[in-house]
């Protein structure tokens, strides 16, 4: 680097301080006396010329002087004595600190320039004393150009420094010149002489500066290398596919590699895949198929990041901004990776290649004498170990068999499972193999066997070593990760695991190593030890070095695509079809609602256009209603229980197409039952209006017209459950008849559930009714009243006034008739408990508490303490009896109290809940005082406590203290009368005086033995009472599990009494008064009308419903209904899109438009017909339609045309033949269609397998069923040995396979078919899918089905994929036209224009994966599909909607016939 050189000249003398500063800092350290009082420690400034030692150059040892800058000091005059000049004691130089400043200092007068723009004041300070030994104001330009003093003053000095040693630093050094009037200031700027890499987080602004200013030189750009781009984003998939190496094809890259071990032919783009890594190993392959070793050229490129510079001295040395290093040796960092990331596309061989690479390159074991181990230890091995997902390990034992069947390969399946074999003994067996094959789960179970332990203190030391997985303690050849991106965030167990693993090379294997954005690389690059670029500088690396990281990515990733080597593949050509499918009626009904429903609740109309003006598109909510939306209406397509709800699993029945046409049919009905229910509630409250503004004739009319509707529709819903409860009792009366066994026994079962659960519904149905009704005549009762009672309206005398009193009198009955049906499931069971209580109180059949008699006549001595107990405790448990026996017979009588309601007499006030509250506080009371004597009773019986009941009771009473709860005074009174009749604890309990009598009896027993009259005599009386309360314990055992049913019988009673009294209050609430404080008073007419207003509101959703619910009825009658009924009568003409009344009749829909619009009437019935009366029907031919993926030609692209332009027909013989299989059940268009196809397949290609794919798990178990029912066999990527039974059982003609499996790598080249369930927006899922068999090894032409259902969101989500691949298409097309084809069309190659397709479809594959970020493309949660973006959203839902047009012709005709119905009318 530059030398900067410059002088400043002085008229003055030579200052004082200047003079004095050589001399006293030579005296200073001369005669420096020792301290004589140790003084408190502290930080002493150092020097690194004293800690280093100095270079020829007065340089630090160990740094590097990046810049020099020299500054002569020049005077005029030297005033000092002239022996200074040759005195020993004035040094000739002198190290200083340098301080800068830009404000203003006052200068002395031998300032050369007065000039006070543009300098800075520049301080020499000595390094010992910190005086100030010489100051100026610098105002030279090329001083101040040379010298950043805000720069040079925020470094630390190297002569004074604290703690550790600086990285950057400058040397200050003064020198005397000989004259004594001279002086020169050398500063240079030091940068440390280390590979250690500076943290980023903690450089300095200084320092960065230092290293742009000297080292990169960015004053004047003329080393700008590696500059940095903090504001780029991160890398996108494509980047990352853009750097990577793609091996040039040359003849010598493409030659035939001969290796004895492999059996297989690698086509042109494997050979030079696997002759790079070789290169990567550092081995290369001769022309006779032996492989040598490579030496590594010193003088080759730098590494990765590094550029070579030349300090300030001239010596050569190199710097990294990225890792802010500046060497003169970089040998450290000329580490060479040994390996790789292999990132061939899918379906390229991979496998293949790595097996070659195993087969050319293998470990040579030498002895020990011969060579030392440089494995540290460990057991050296020339295996390779493969890393792989559990789903495709035995398709490596598949290849590995197939290719090289002389390796031997073991199969490591965890320590655990090798428990038996000694540590040693199993290190060896895995290790004399070739090839070693594990799974990611294995390595995440072995994360507790794979490191050391962490070290405990001797008094928790472990007594025994843990054993080691033998995946660490062996040094292998070569480590492999097949599917590598399954440790790309480097944080699963696994991951940690396979870094821990000591190997030689390594190996990560992925066709998709970038699924989110370059951050995924960091995982893999942890797994390769690829320092230091895993470290700590990743995040620098990929935010502010991108050249750099274009560079490592093309050093160590290669990729070939399909696109690039299509003309050296030999795999068969593949079809693509999308078949276009239309809604059988039930589920164009079922969707179309659906749809209306997801417009309404995102706030739009049925062409995707806003509804309200603050709709905002990028509202969160909004988008995820749409997402969540769209995901339904997809499921809805696949089959029609699936877009019923997001809850809906799999284990109820598979409902089949008329299955669930009934359900829709029964949940219209409850919306119908539910809207009258409203509409009649409203009207109710109209009239109650009427009431209050004492109009009582009008509310009485209003309150007759809805008790008759609400009649009409009670006797409709109990016909209808009789007729259900009729139907499941022939149904039950069927299956006891048939002792066949079932099969489908679960199904069945869910069948019978559902079938009691339709009951229950049809039972809440009529009890909502039962309600209106009973609202009806009880205001009709009030009206009756009202009206008779009313002088100015009806006169007492009058025969009116008889009638209204009778006409009252029957509505009342009519309304108790009606409460005891609405209240007779309740009250049946309150009744047959009451009827209990009131036979046990008529009969006094209460369980009888017998009473404790302990038959002691005696006492004697031993015996007499004991026996006292027993009989104070007998006659505590009689009292405590005796007060139980009390409060019984209070509950029971309480229980037997009759329920309001139920007299004869009574009549419903309104306030039934509130009177019964006092009686019903009584009650539970009681029954807590009863449950806590009886708990009382069994622990002095047992002598177990009952923890919860003292729990309630403790907590009840704590809330009566506070005057809370039922009865608190009565509460506490119960409970402190209970506590008193408590026997006392220190009796204890029976079974412990039990146990006391016989270990005395024992006792006098021995001691009688042994000659003791008296305790002859006590062992008789003893064994006497011992007897009697052995006989009194299991006496009373029986009778407390007798009083435990009692209680329990109690509280059930007194909860029904509770549930009836709750159910008869909300019946009161129904019919309470409304709006009280308006009796009197005139009509609201602005509430009248709101109520009115909302009436018709309801009306017209009813009949909306009623139409629904014909046109339900209707499609379920269709198959019976002939030609003639679709003409309409009005033009006497067939029709495809009509219009069905809610009466049953069927017109044009023009035709019955200009109709209605003047007779407002039904044509054939004249019934009187409504705006919402009408559903509209069509008779469309439902034809399904094939079309075949075309490349795009530049005509096609010349002319506008839709995304459908690559598409054209094919003939639709075979799909009649797939259309006219027939099957035995129906479950949805989609699903019946693809068991069609299969079975077509089965007929017209024996032997012939398919891999069916859906984004949707369950939908492909709802599939699974389906296919059991058609005697289809499958096998699914979810069932154990699912993939290994598909490849081998030739009956297995489907494999079911879901975007969530780990399908990567996975090979099924024994399928020739695959068909695609749904369409999607990312097409690199569907890629993925298709790898499993378009890839090498297939020898027979594949096919791809897509199905989509027309006129639905599946097209829009085509449209939109299709979109794109021609957007991928063009753009390779745009591009290959820049330079010349790689295949001519007509050459003398004589490539056809198959080629040209398939080449152009394979690179906007290409393109689709390199775009696509594989990990952000699925949803999150069990049932999540793919997830949309929002940008995508609005053109799934509605594009298809927007884009549909009538047939001009069909217009045209419809014109005239509506012509001719408007003059016939």
């Amino acid at each position: 680097m530059a030398t900067v050189k410059t002088e400043l000249n002085y008229s003055g003398h030579v200052p004082d301080t200047l003079v004095a500063a050589f001399v006293r800092t030579s005296c200073s350290i001369e005669h420096s006396e020792p301290l004589k009082k140790r003084l408190k420690l502290s930080l002493a400034p150092q020097s690194l010329r004293k800690l280093n030692g100095i270079l020829k150059t007065e340089i630090p040892l160990g740094y590097i002087p990046l810049a020099r800058c020299y500054i002569g000091l020049n005077f005029a005059h030297f005033r000092s004595a002239e022996r200074l000049l040759h005195s020993p004691e004035y040094v000739s130089h002198l190290p200083v600190v340098v301080q800068t400043a830009t404000a203003p200092f006052v200068h002395s007068d031998t300032t050369v320039n007065d000039d006070k723009s543009g300098n800075f004041q520049l301080k020499l300070l000595a390094v010992a004393g910190q005086e100030v030994i010489f100051s100026d104001r610098i105002t030279d330009r090329k001083l101040i150009d040379a010298i950043d003093g805000g720069l040079i003053g925020s470094l630390p000095c190297a002569d004074r420094f604290f703690k550790s040693a600086p990285s950057v630093c400058y040397q200050a050094t003064l020198h005397r010149l000989p004259d004594g009037k001279s002086f020169r200031l050398e500063i240079a700027i030091l940068w440390k002489d280390s590979t250690d890499i500076l943290d980023a987080r903690s450089l300095s602004r200084t320092t960065s500066r230092v290293f742009s200013r000297y080292v990169l030189r960015q004053s004047d750009g003329s080393l700008m290398k590696h500059p940095a781009h903090t504001q780029e984003a991160s890398w996108s998939p494509r980047d990352f596919y853009e750097n990577v190496h793609v091996p040039p094809d040359t003849p010598t890259g493409s030659a035939e590699i001969k290796c004895a071990l492999t059996e297989c032919q690698l086509f042109p783009f494997q050979r030079r895949t696997v002759r790079w890594l070789l290169q990567r190993e550092g081995v290369k392959l001769c022309p006779d198929g032996q492989v040598i070793p490579t030496e590594l050229d010193s003088n080759s490129d730098l590494p990765a990041s590094f550029i070579r510079i030349t300090d300030a001295d001239g010596k050569c040395c190199y710097a990294s901004h990225l890792l802010m290093i500046v060497t003169t040796d970089i040998s450290a960092q000329r580490t060479v990776l040994r390996g790789g990331i292999l990132a061939e596309e899918m379906g390229l061989g991979k496998t293949v290649e790595m097996i070659s690479l195993m087969c050319l390159h293998r470990r040579e074991l030498l002895s020990e004498t011969q060579c030392p181990s440089p494995t540290g230890g460990l057991r050296p091995s020339r295996a390779t170990l493969i890393i792989t997902p559990p789903a495709i390990l035995d398709q490596w034992k598949e290849e590995i068999l197939l290719h090289a069947p002389s390796l031997r390969v073991f199969h490591y399946e965890g320590i655990n499972r090798h428990h038996e074999i000694p540590e040693s003994g199993l290190v060896d067996m895995v290790a004399d193999h070739d090839v070693v094959l594990t799974t990611y789960n294995v390595l995440a179970r072995e994360i507790h066997f794979s490191g050391n332990a962490p070290q405990r203190n001797l008094r928790h030391e472990k007594r025994f070593e843990p054993r080691k997985t033998p995946l660490v303690q062996i040094h292998w050849w070569r480590v492999c990760l097949d599917e590598a991106q399954m440790v790309e965030s480097g944080v699963s167990n696994a991951a940690k695991v396979a870094r821990l693993i000591p190997r030689q090379l390594a190996w990560a294997v992925t066709g998709t190593p970038i699924r989110k954005d370059i951050t995924d690389l960091l995982g893999l690059l942890l797994f390769l030890r690829y320092d230091p670029f895993c470290g700590s500088i990743w995040n620098r690396l990929c935010r502010s070095f991108r050249p750099v990281l274009a560079r490592i990515t093309q050093t160590i990733a290669l990729r070939n695509s399909k696109d690039r080597i299509r003309g050296e593949l030999r795999i068969p050509p593949q079809k693509r079809f999308v078949i276009t499918i239309p809604f059988n009626a039930v589920e164009e009904q079922h969707y179309r609602q659906l749809y209306e429903e997801m417009c309404e609740e995102c706030g739009l109309d049925i062409s995707g256009a806003p509804i309200h003006e603050y709709w905002n598109p990028n509202d969160s909510s909004v988008i995820e209603r749409m997402r969540s939306w769209l995901a339904r209406l997809r499921q809805t397509c696949l089959h029609p229980n699936r877009g019923r709800g997001f809850t809906a699993g799999t284990n109820g029945p598979l409902r089949s197409v008329q299955e669930v046409l009934e359900v829709m049919i029964d949940e219209n009905d409850v919306r119908i039952h539910a809207q009258e229910r409203e509409r009649l509630l409203l009207r109710m409250r109209r009239g109650q209006l009427l009431e209050n503004a004492m109009r009582k004739r009008e509310a009485l009319e209003l309150w007759r017209t809805c008790f008759e509707r609400a009649s009409a529709i009670v006797n409709d819903c109990r016909g209808r459950l009789q007729t259900e409860i009729e139907r499941l009792r022939v149904s039950n009366l069927g299956a006891d008849q048939e002792s066949a066994s079932n099969e489908l026994a679960t199904n069945d079962d869910s069948e019978d559930s559902d079938k009691s659960n339709r009951i229950g519904t049809y039972r809440q149905r009529l009890r909502a009714a039962l309600e209106i009704q009973h609202m009806g005549v009880f205001f009709m009762g009030n009206a009756y009243y009202q009206i008779k009672s009313d002088l100015k309206l009806t006169d007492p005398e009058s025969d009116e006034f008889k009638s209204l009193e009778q006409q009252e009198e029957e509505a009342y009955a009519t309304a108790k008739s009606i409460r005891k049906e609405i209240l007779k499931d309740v009250s049946k069971k309150v009744g047959n408990h009451m009827r209990i209580i009131r036979e046990m109180l008529r009969n006094k059949q209460y369980v009888a508490i017998p009473e404790m008699k302990p038959h002691i006549y005696n006492t004697g001595v031993e015996a007499r303490r004991v026996l006292e107990k027993f009989e104070d405790f007998c006659e505590a448990m009689n009292k405590h009896a005796a007060q139980y026996d009390e409060w019984r017979q209070t509950m029971v009588h309480l229980l037997s109290q009759s329920l309001i309601d139920q007299e004869d007499e009574s009549e419903l006030q309104g306030n039934e809940y509130e009177k019964s509250t006092k009686h019903q506080d009584e009650m539970y009371v009681y029954m807590e005082a009863l449950r806590a004597m009886f708990a009382d009773r069994h622990d002095c019986l047992t002598g177990q406590r009952n923890v919860l009941i003292a729990h309630e009771v403790k907590g009840g009473v704590a809330q009566a203290q506070k005057g809370e709860g039922p009865s608190p005074e009565l509460f506490l009174n119960l409970m402190n009368m209970r506590s008193r009749m408590k026997p006392d604890p220190q009796l204890g309990s029976l079974r412990g005086i039990i146990s006391e009598l016989r270990s005395l009896t024992t006792s006098l027993e021995w001691q009688a033995t042994e000659g003791s009259t008296r305790a002859r005599a006590e062992m008789e009386i003893t064994s006497l009472v011992l007897k009697n309360a052995s006989a009194m314990a299991a006496e009373h055992s029986k009778v407390i599990s007798s009083l435990e049913r009692e209680v329990e019988m109690f509280r059930d009673t007194m909860n029904y009494r509770l549930e009836y009294y709750r159910q008869l209050q909300q019946i009161s609430d129904t019919v309470a008064p409304f709006d009280e404080e308006s009796v009197g008073k005139p009509l609201d007419e602005a509430t009248f009308e709101a109520k009115l207003t909302q009436e018709n509101v309801v009306d017209g959703r009813i009949s909306a419903l009623r139409a629904k619910h014909r046109y339900l009825i209707h499609i379920r009658d269709e198959p019976s209904v002939d030609e003639s009924t679709r003409i309409c009568v009005i033009c006497q003409s067939g029709f495809e899109i009509g219009v069905l009344t809610v009466c049953g009749h069927r017109y044009c829909q023009h035709c019955l438009g200009i109709w209605w619009r003047q007779h407002r009437t039904c044509p054939t019935c004249k019934r009187r017909l409504k705006a919402n009366d009408f559903h509209q029907i069509t008779y469309k031919p439902r034809e399904y339609v094939v079309q075949e993926e075309k490349a795009p030609t530049k005509a096609m692209s010349e002319r506008p045309s839709s995304t459908n332009s690559i598409y054209h027909d094919i003939g639709s013989s075979t799909l009649n033949e797939i259309k006219n299989i027939d099957l035995n059940s129906s479950f949805g268009t989609k699903i019946d269609t693809l068991a069609r196809h299969i079975l077509w397949l089965r007929e017209h290609d024996p032997g012939a397998k398919s891999v069916v794919f859906s984004q949707y798990k369950n939908f492909l178990e709802i599939l699974a069923s389906a296919l059991s029912r058609f005697k289809i066999g499958f096998s699914s990527v979810d069932s154990k040995d699912g993939i290994q039974n598909f490849k081998s059982d030739p009956a297995l003609e489907c494999f079911l396979l879901h975007a969530r499996a780990h399908s990567s790598g996975l090979n099924l080249i024994c399928a020739t078919n695959v068909i695609f369930c749904e369409p999607l927006v990312n097409t690199a899922i569907e890629l993925q899918a298709i790898a499993r068999v378009h890839r090498i090894g297939q020898h027979r032409p594949t096919t791809v089905w897509m199905y989509l259902v027309s006129n639905t969101v599946e097209e829009s989500i085509y449209d939109l994929s299709v979109s794109r691949r021609l957007a991928h298409i063009m753009q390779k097309e745009e591009r290959q036209e820049d330079r010349p084809s790689e295949f001519p069309v007509n050459g003398a190659h004589g490539i056809a224009s198959t080629t040209l397709t398939e080449t152009a479809i394979d690179a906007a594959n290409s393109l689709e994966i390199q775009d696509a970020p594989l990990s952000k493309m699925m949803a999150s949660g069990p049932l999540g599909g793919e997830l949309v973006q929002k940008d995508d959203l609005w053109r799934c839902l509605f594009r298809k909607t927007n884009s549909t047009h009538m047939d001009a012709a069909g217009e045209v005709a419809r014109f005239l016939r509506g012509e001719a119905a408007e003059q016939r009318s």
